[in-house]
């Protein structure tokens, strides 16, 4: 925190305005990232929940798309359109683009 001024790197609050402050990992543990300064940013908790929040939702799109392809593939027509409904709400929304579904 002292590195960052005790300001969260993407909006610049601090716990002089109210903020809570949490030392976040850049690369995350589970994909190799190590618990070194070097490593660490300082985030509000607001922007901490939001960097988790896009890590859940790209998990959730992969794996929805994961299960289209196996329903696909068994000719299970309720499944695929229940992913198909779900892979929509992603589009609609514009969250995860960069994750190609391919119906």
């Amino acid at each position: 925190m002292k590195r960052d001024n005790y300001r969260c790197v993407v909006c610049g609050s601090s716990v002089a305005n109210g903020e809570e402050l949490q030392v976040d990992h850049i690369k995350p543990k589970d994909q190799g990232g190590k618990a070194t300064i070097e490593n660490d940013e300082t985030l509000c908790a607001q922007h901490n929940f939001i960097k988790k929040n896009y890590k859940q939702t790209e998990s959730g799109k992969r794996f929805f798309i994961r299960l289209y392809e196996l329903a696909k593939a068994n000719d299970d027509k309720a499944l695929q359109d229940f992913c198909t409904q779900i892979l929509e709400v992603y589009e609609k929304n514009g969250v995860n683009g960069h994750i190609i579904w391919e119906k």
